[in-house]
């Protein structure tokens, strides 16, 4: 984009013309050129959580969403079966779990019958418990009292335990068919794409109809602050740092200059475009339809000297030297661009240099 330092070669062209010069003071620059393009900080990629036919995309290209809208609508029939699957489970497993269930009646049924033979031979064995010592009951009609009693015992035992596992299995049922439930509520939630962060839709890459996998990109989104991503040669990467200005002229209007600040510098070669990339902060208004994408042209300001003295570069010969008087002149230089060099020693203003005799 150097048109920053425009103005610096129609003064080049005049110079060449006269074949000699002399130093001038005037604002001169050091910068490294990058282009790049504009890029959104928290940008992302829509993606499909489940396999099916999209059913509704309900954006398209431009459209501003907020949070949570629904983006896309993928055909979930076969899901909502599960889902209603897994409510008639959760209901039916409520239903057993309750105190007048079917198998809970039953086993407390058997527990009532259990009990009442209980009292029976409890109430048997102490009659021939209070007669045996009379002898007017044999000793076998005692133990088997006796048994008949323990063995009510142990089955009402049985049966009260049995119906507290029952009781138990049910009620775990019933969470575990909750749980199943909500698994299958989540799921179909797959099936509808809402967005995740407020932002402008960029692209939509599938249309109502198309098969969608999961995983697959249904658009992309910019969100966040605008940023200018630059792309910085090998031979430049060394000279910059963050916190350096840049000027920024955008290919969609070459003619105004935006100022940024460099904030960040990657630290891996980027193969795919062959170039170190940094980021650049804009640091003052940028013009609210700027889209996400548009080419841009940078300076990254390196050093810069207001009224300094300078020659044109062409002047300056090998080894720091110029042509003065006819004679090679060696001279003090600071900052140096194409188009002009600063002298800090060894020339003044009213010294003519002439171009070097460059064969």
């Amino acid at each position: 984009m150097k048109k920053i330092l425009a103005a610096a070669l129609v003064l080049l062209v005049s110079c060449r013309r006269t074949e000699s010069t002399h130093p001038v003071r005037r604002d001169i620059v050091d910068a490294v050129f990058a282009s790049g393009d504009i890029e959104t900080k928290d940008g992302y990629k829509v993606t499909a959580n489940a396999d099916g036919y999209l059913l509704t995309a309900y954006v398209t290209e431009g459209d501003t969403v907020g949070s949570g809208r629904l983006l896309f609508r993928i055909d979930g029939r076969t899901q909502l079966t599960q889902v209603a699957n897994a409510g008639d489970n959760y209901r039916f497993a409520r239903v057993n779990n309750e105190p007048g269930s079917p198998q809970l009646e039953q086993l407390t049924f058997q527990i009532v019958q259990a009990e009442e033979k209980y009292k029976v031979d409890s109430t048997n064995f102490r009659r021939y418990e209070r007669l045996l010592p009379t002898q007017a009951v044999a000793k076998v009609d005692y133990d088997n009292a006796l048994l008949a009693m323990q063995n009510s015992a142990t089955s009402l035992q049985v049966l009260r335990k049995n119906k507290a596992d029952l009781e138990h299995n049910l009620s775990l049922g019933v969470d575990n068919a909750r749980a199943q439930l909500r698994i299958q509520e989540l799921a179909n939630d797959y099936f509808l794409v809402p967005a995740a962060h407020p932002g402008v839709v960029l692209t939509v890459n599938k249309r109502a109809g198309e098969l969608v996998r999961k995983g697959d990109v249904l658009a992309t989104l910019a969100a966040g602050k605008i940023y200018a991503k630059l792309y910085i040669a090998e031979d430049d990467i060394q000279r910059v740092r963050p916190g350096q200005a840049v000027l920024i002229a955008l290919n969609t209007d070459k003619d105004k200059v935006y100022n940024a600040t460099l904030t960040k510098i990657y630290p891996s070669f980027d193969d795919s475009n062959q170039a170190f990339i940094a980021e650049a902060m804009f640091t003052g208004t940028v013009p609210p339809e700027l889209k996400d994408g548009t080419q841009l042209q940078s300076n990254i300001i390196i050093n810069e000297r207001k009224s300094a003295l300078v020659i044109p570069t062409v002047y300056l010969e090998p080894g720091n030297k110029v042509s003065l008087g006819g004679k090679d002149s060696v001279v003090q230089t600071g900052i140096r661009n194409l188009d002009y060099t600063e002298v800090l020693g060894g020339l003044s203003e009213k010294d003519d240099i002439t171009l070097p005799n460059r064969k």
